[in-house]
């Protein structure tokens, strides 16, 4: 198979368009090492940074290597200034094929009829998830609350609330169901690609028990078909972002 592929694309919003160049399923897979370490190395240098800084402002109040994985302020301010260059580097690879940015993620505002549709799929969704949560027995991941109060007491609430709101999504959709669904779907089909970037998306959320992951794949799942039924990858950002934004509102709820 070539690096770099000419088939159809597979939105429901340009059917039988041909996108011209294209990463293929194994010039995706390859690039795809690169932006992960970029993205790793770049959140993880950033960390050490904000731990430095906060060491030199506050001597007597340090951050624990232990509290790391979970304080709010630190993963706010790597994801803050990580994001930026991840999406960078996507937009750069992007362009080494050839194809307008625009078109390779389906860059497309969703019509009222799929913004409605999205809403409704996810809210059944939620729904669904919820109600197997309550009767597993299941509590809100401490994860979350941990992070907002982390966040809150060091004064960058707004800063947990931008990245955790917006950039992650941003990054996250940008990545799983733009760059990676780009080059899986025309080379393994709708539906292959769909579960296969869902389960590597929910293994990145490890830091929540196994049933929260199992829930975002189910999400994956729900925004894979989305992306794929409307042909937008803003409709998907849009409803990961309302996602996120009410994981906040319900920490602030509980801590309030």
């Amino acid at each position: 198979m070539d690096l770099i592929s000419s088939a159809p694309a597979l939105d429901a919003s340009a059917p039988g368009k041909d996108l011209r160049s294209r990463w293929g399923f194994w010039g995706t897979l390859g690039w795809s090492g690169p932006i992960v370490a970029v993205m790793i190395l770049s959140q993880t240098l950033a960390a050490i940074a904000f731990l430095r800084l906060w060491r030199a402002l506050h001597p007597g109040a340090p951050i624990s290597l232990a509290d790391i994985s979970s304080n709010g302020a630190v993963l706010a301010f790597s994801l803050a200034a990580s994001a930026p260059i991840v999406l960078l580097i996507v937009a750069a690879v992007i362009r080494l094929s050839r194809v307008p940015l625009r078109d390779y993620l389906a860059l497309k505002w969703p019509s009222w009829r799929e913004l409605g549709m999205g809403v409704g799929v996810l809210a059944f969704t939620l729904f669904c998830s919820g109600l197997a949560a309550e009767l597993t027995g299941q509590e809100t991941p401490a994860f979350i609350a941990d992070t907002f109060n982390s966040a809150r007491a060091a004064g960058l609430l707004p800063l947990l609330v931008i990245s955790f709101v917006f950039l992650a999504p941003l990054q996250e959709e940008v990545l799983f169901r733009g760059f990676l669904y780009r080059g899986f779907a025309p080379a393994l089909g709708m539906w292959p690609a769909i579960i296969l970037i869902s389960a590597v998306w929910a293994i990145t959320h490890l830091q929540y028990q196994w049933f929260f992951v199992g829930e975002i794949f189910v999400l994956g799942l729900t925004f894979g078909w989305l992306r794929a039924k409307s042909g937008s990858l803003m409709l998907t950002f849009l409803l990961h972002a309302t996602v996120n934004g009410m994981a906040i509102l319900e920490a602030f709820s509980g801590t309030s």
